[in-house]
């Protein structure tokens, strides 16, 4: 008989064991079908993402081209090397071997990476236009180099480096704060942007589509081999309506002035009947290729501003050529007609005031093409007298002064200027109005501050007839991204304003324009054979940096009986308007119609406003 054990198990605890071990096996096995089946594709792309690196291609910016498809602008290829922030920080060893190649210490080196990054993310660029024996220096070391890049990046170039810089304007690095705006639209850390001109203005169309390249890596980060790329999509191309050779001649001819006098000045041409912009110069210029290397000094430049626009943001009295407003303003408002006539004795007396004439003998009695011509300040303080402040300021603003004009740059450069009238004197606490500021006013000087462009703008719009057009520096928008370019938008002129001046009021001004050219004349010598030039000297009184001046300006259309250009030209203390800037204008027109004639000087007196 066999006999029973003395100790028998406890069967709970085995099946409490089983149970358990089921419950693992069971935890186990959700665990991998939740890892293999519901997170599978993500675990896999990311794998995948740790052996593989997306190294962007930055996409080239479109070209800039001139009316003929001249290149202004364009890019090249420059060798960049970069930094990833997070290799940098798995392998600190990196550091210290990278700054001995970079010629710098290690404090300097991250001083730079922290300086010029964006995000913990982005490649950080240490080194731009990288020489080659750097570049062949960091391929022998790549091994001991994770994480640090060498990329083939496109860079703006400008081939007209200073003649075209306030119209084409500049590329910078991307801050911080525009960055956090744009970063959905594609921008990244260490991208360059428009910052100025058309550049800034046409920011979407000139940027190009960026691609990349998906580069394999070892477990150290460091690459092995490329495993596919898209290719990145260069931006629009824009061509101008700038006429190169005229913009040449009025930049040599401001240069010309600046180098021999250092006064600052601006030109604009435009063709009245389109608004086109031929030439568009401010005066001083600077390099755009070396524009950050040099900014510290440009904008620490207070006596001549090279970085300001002159011609569309810079706001001057401007003198005699203002009389054209009061004609038209005296004809259409004030019943004045061409037959109007007054008598110059070389001054007229107000209260206890006595205001000369620019010809302190005296006009004797002129009309009003002649009072035009001979640029009499008496004339046109009697003809305000009868017109009243606020119908000339009306008429001033009809032409388009003291607005902006809505040329396609950044608006910020577009200035408005100003128009006096009593309640804007109120307004801006100038005091109370009397009656020499409607003098003042009538013939260009005191509280008037208008653009050369509103100038250009408002010849060109008694040029055409009475139409005010919104000036414009693109012609076409072009994409050559498939080889053969082709025109993807055409801009078509757009007339602001109808002015609705009445023909015998247009005919008489440009009959007076017209004398100013002719023997007597105040622009008499700026006179060119066999072209009929309606034109307008002025002579600005102004205040800069605390010193009285007086600033030569000019307008002009020609030929005057079937206009094809308008032209608005100003130096800053140039003195009499037939002193420079008529000359200046004489140069330009000389060019646009290929007439070959011997250049006048820039500096010789004669004889007028």
């Amino acid at each position: 008989m066999i006999e029973p054990p003395d100790y028998i198990p406890d069967l709970r605890r085995l099946h409490a064991l089983i149970a358990l071990t089921a419950l693992l096996l069971g935890v186990i096995t959700a665990r991998l079908w939740f890892l293999q089946i519901v997170k599978g594709p993500e675990l896999l792309a990311q794998s995948t993402t740790l052996r593989t690196r997306k190294v962007r291609r930055v996409a080239a910016r479109g070209a800039i081209l001139d009316a003929q498809s001249r290149v202004l602008a364009t890019s090249r290829s420059q060798f960049v090397v970069s930094v990833l922030p997070d290799e940098l920080k798995k392998n600190p060893q990196m550091l210290p071997r990278l700054a001995q190649l970079l010629h710098k210490t290690e404090d300097e080196l991250t001083a730079l990476i922290d300086e010029n990054r964006k995000t913990p993310v982005d490649p950080v660029p240490v080194v731009l236009d990288a020489e080659p024996n750097l570049l062949a220096q960091i391929e022998e070391q790549r091994l001991d180099l994770p994480g640090v890049l060498i990329t083939k990046d496109p860079v703006r170039y400008y081939v007209d480096n200073q003649v075209c810089t306030h119209v084409l304007g500049v590329t910078r690095p991307i801050s911080a704060a525009k960055l956090e705006k744009l970063r959905d639209q594609g921008y990244r850390g260490g991208d360059f942007i428009g910052v100025e001109g058309l550049e800034a203005a046409y920011e979407s169309e000139l940027r190009g589509q960026d691609g990349g390249q998906i580069i394999e890596v070892d477990a150290r980060g460091r690459m092995q081999r490329s495993l596919g790329e898209d290719k990145p999509i260069a931006g629009h191309t824009l061509r101008l309506t700038i006429d190169r050779d005229l913009q040449q001649v009025a930049y040599n001819a401001l240069k010309e002035v600046f180098q021999q006098r250092q006064h600052p000045g601006a030109a604009v041409a435009l063709d009245p009947n389109t608004g086109a912009v031929l030439a568009l110069v401010s005066m001083p210029s600077y390099d755009l290729n070396s524009m950050g290397r040099d900014y510290a000094k440009l904008s620490g430049d207070k006596q001549y501003t090279p970085l300001v626009n002159r011609a569309t943001y810079s706001r001057y009295p401007c003198g005699s050529t203002f009389k054209l407003v009061t004609a038209a303003a005296g004809m259409e408002a004030a019943g004045a007609t061409r037959g109007t006539a007054y008598y110059c004795p070389g001054f007229i007396r107000r209260g206890n005031r006595i205001f000369h004439c620019d010809k302190r003998s005296g006009h004797g009695r002129l009309g009003m093409a002649g009072a035009i011509g001979a640029s009499c300040d008496v004339y046109f303080w009697r003809l305000a007298e009868q017109i009243g402040p606020g119908p000339l300021a009306d008429w001033a603003h009809r032409f388009g002064l003291g607005q902006p004009t809505g040329i396609d740059l950044p608006p910020s450069v577009d200035k408005a200027g100003y128009i006096p009238t009593p309640q804007w004197k109120r307004k801006t606490r100038r005091g109370a109005w009397v009656p020499g500021d409607l003098l003042n006013m009538s013939i260009g000087q005191g509280m008037i501050g208008v653009t050369p462009l509103q100038l250009a703008n408002y010849t060109a719009a008694l040029a055409n007839g009475g139409n005010l057009m919104r000036p414009q520096l693109v012609r076409e928008i072009l994409d050559a991204s498939t080889g053969t370019p082709h025109v993807l938008h055409t801009l078509q002129p757009e007339v602001r304003a109808r002015l609705g001046l009445r023909p015998e009021t247009r005919d008489t001004i440009v009959e007076g324009m017209e004398r100013a050219l002719q023997p007597g004349g105040t622009a008499y010598g700026s006179t060119l054979p066999g072209l009929t030039i309606a034109g307008k000297t002025g002579t600005a009184e102004a205040v800069v940096h605390g010193k009285s001046v007086s600033h030569s300006v000019f307008v002009c259309f020609a030929p005057a009986d079937k206009p094809r250009i308008a032209i608005a030209v100003l130096v800053e203390g140039g003195g009499f308007g037939a002193d420079v800037a008529a000359p200046i204008a004489r140069r330009m027109l000389n060019r646009y119609f290929h007439l070959k004639q011997p250049d006048t000087p820039l500096s010789h007196h004669l004889g007028g406003d």
